[in-house]
């Protein structure tokens, strides 16, 4: 693809978690290189500076969408899209984690192409993944959990009725991957109880995956369930539940690391 053919092209671009380390070798071109690099998280600020100094970097406006309703052929980013596009920039649009997974309250793809704009998108590693990586969890192995399931769990509106048929998967051994968990944790420790699954199911708690500041925690669903537990982990948390979870390995703090990787005191 020429440099001409690449401007006509608006990139959406995943930075992983939030360590420049696990950028993808596309997607630090692609910052690079870029004219205009729009963003509207602050996970992504730690790879601004890779930028060039020529194109400009704007921080928009977030817009959420309650129920999935609104005009959001007219959102800030996309506005901010439409416009520099039209000046035959080169657009980056930046996006936390992997662009696929849980962006859709914040998602352009159907409007750009509704409107005519070509897009790519550039994967990212999500916090999930960065996690089961860090601390070598067997997510899904031959034999054991054939099944990973990922659900958000900020804003459950079915009377848990999701968590009641994952549970099955659960007993399966399949292995679930929350996000955005937290201030559910007392609602669905109670489902999965009520839905036979054991109180020893292993959990491994990873706050803020792949930053500077990670901390973990493993546990059991039962312990966590208890009187008077303490999750002790900043958000965002990411919690991997499975019975075949288990922390294998300790990362190895890099230089800017140092002492952050942490068990917290059960």
């Amino acid at each position: 693809m020429t440099n001409e053919e690449q401007k006509t092209m608006v990139y959406i671009v995943g930075t992983g978690p939030g360590d420049p380390g696990l950028l993808t070798l596309k997607a630090d071109s692609l910052i690079r290189s870029a004219d205009i690099v729009l963003y509207d998280c602050r996970a992504v600020e730690p790879l601004l500076h890779l930028a060039s100094a020529g194109a400009k970097v704007v921080a928009v406006e977030r817009n959420l969408y309650e129920d999935g309703k609104g005009d959001r052929e007219h959102t800030p980013m996309v506005e901010a899209i439409r416009e520099h596009y039209g000046e035959g920039k080169k657009v980056v649009r930046l996006k936390a984690g992997d662009p696929s997974l849980f962006g859709g309250e914040v998602d352009e793809c159907d409007v750009l192409g509704r409107i005519g704009i070509p897009y790519s998108i550039v994967p990212g590693v999500s916090s999930g993944a960065a996690a089961a990586c860090a601390y070598a969890l067997p997510i899904s192995r031959k034999f054991e959990s054939d099944a990973v399931v990922n659900i958000i769990a900020n804003e459950i509106t079915d009377d848990f009725a999701l968590f009641r048929d994952a549970a099955g998967l659960l007993r399966h051994g399949a292995t679930m991957v929350l996000y955005m968990a937290t201030d559910n944790l007392p609602g669905l420790l109670g489902i999965f109880r009520e839905e036979g699954i054991p109180d020893e199911t292993p959990v491994v708690a990873v706050s803020k995956a792949g930053r500077i500041d990670e901390a973990f925690l493993e546990t059991t669903l039962g312990d966590m369930g208890a009187d008077g537990f303490s999750l002790e982990l900043k958000d965002p948390v990411v919690y991997t539940v499975g019975r075949y979870v288990r922390v294998r390995n300790l990362p190895e703090p890099e230089q800017s690391r140092s002492a952050l990787f942490l068990k917290c005191p059960q």
